[in-house]
């Protein structure tokens, strides 16, 4: 067993510690060391007891042979290649990086990346149980033949406020941030749409003058498949409660829920194990809180409490890099959903005009 020693630069996400977690919950991993240069980072390193050091330390240390991402998004791309460069399999935090033009040069470096390093990008929700689940059913038939989408994702309320959604670096706010969880689940099982229609708002009663658009509604356009997305940052409920994909078919329909993990599948006649009519499995006990009621000092934003999807995220990282398992979130997926976002933007800067998603051979 290939023993796998992590390092990380920026620590001030609160997916860092949640990632920490997961990977020392398996054999034949430690996390050793964390580079920042936020005057936070003694605390973190304190807490989850790991080496303070600086960049050029971790990149240079030969143990480390795995780095994780935790920047600001403006500084992910620079600490990624970087890393690459230095011979180190790399998990970048979602979004990858601040703009589409990040993402592409993510994309180009992990092309030169050697042939035993793997570049993951830190999209998770598509690795909840519900959505897996879904996936199958859809590639079996149990609802037919899938004819449309609707599909709605949300924030906690205020936090399109917080300084970790107005970098001045990053192309958008809340739809780019964090919107692009459940886009990347939609790209992970319908795949990357060919153009989008899309308003993106920003509300004078609930945002301040220095935040970002705080909610946003998107057509996102297929050959033969039309996806309505909607997504806002004023949801009072648990991250991910409310969030919900539903997948309309010529024989039944399917209902996916994130957080708690629910999967509702409603079928015309009995089929593939189904009864006639609704089917639902929910978790059959209810989740820790989405996050931690305890102060966390070195984030703005809470620490994790319910880190299910990370243990799989984790896992597959790690697989991935000792046996060549399948990336579970690859940079080319990450570009799509980037792609997404800005054309989201064009397209509401033109009062809801078709944007198109350009074609362009990121291979070369």
């Amino acid at each position: 067993m290939e023993k796998i020693v992590v390092g990380l630069l920026g620590i001030t996400h609160p997916h860092a510690s949640a990632r920490v977690r997961a990977l020392r919950a398996i054999e034949g991993v430690e996390v050793v060391a964390a580079a920042d240069t936020d005057p936070r980072l003694t605390y973190f390193t304190d807490k989850y007891d790991v080496a303070p050091c600086s960049v050029d330390e971790l990149l240079n240390d030969e143990r480390i042979n795995a780095v994780m991402v935790h920047s600001k998004s403006k500084d992910m791309l620079a600490h990624a290649k970087r890393a690459i460069a230095a011979g180190k399999s790399v998990v970048v935090e979602k979004p990858g990086g601040g703009t589409v033009e990040d993402l592409e040069q993510l994309l180009q470096a992990e092309a030169a990346a050697g042939a035993n390093q793997v570049i993951q990008v830190g999209y998770n929700v598509r690795l909840a149980p519900s959505i897996e689940r879904a996936k199958q059913l859809l590639a079996q038939g149990t609802i037919g033949e899938v004819v449309t989408v609707a599909a709605r994702g949300s924030a906690m309320v205020g936090e399109h406020l917080t300084e970790h959604l107005k970098q001045p670096a990053d192309m958008g706010g809340v739809l780019w941030i964090l919107g692009c969880h459940m886009l990347d689940s939609l790209v992970s099982i319908f795949g990357t749409p060919q153009s989008v229609n899309a308003r993106v708002h920003k509300s004078p009663r609930l945002s301040d003058e220095s935040s970002r658009e705080d909610s946003a509604s998107a057509l996102l356009n297929y050959e033969d498949l039309s996806i309505t997305f909607s997504f806002d940052g004023h949801d009072s409920l648990e991250w991910f409660e409310s969030s919900r994909i539903f997948v309309y078919g010529t024989k039944g329909m399917l209902e996916i829920g994130v957080l708690p993990q629910t999967l509702r599948v409603h079928v015309d006649q009995a089929r593939d194990g189904f009864m006639p009519g609704w089917n639902e499995w929910i978790e059959s006990r209810f989740t820790p809180p989405f996050a931690r009621t305890e102060s966390n000092k070195f984030s703005e934003l809470p620490e994790l409490e319910n880190i299910s999807n990370f243990h799989t995220e984790m896992q597959g990282w790690v697989d991935s890099i000792r046996n060549g398992a399948p990336i579970l979130a690859p940079v080319q997926d990450a570009l799509d959903v980037a792609r997404i976002v800005a054309a989201c933007y064009e397209s509401s800067k033109n009062q809801g005009a078709c944007a198109a998603l350009s074609v362009v051979d990121y291979s070369k």
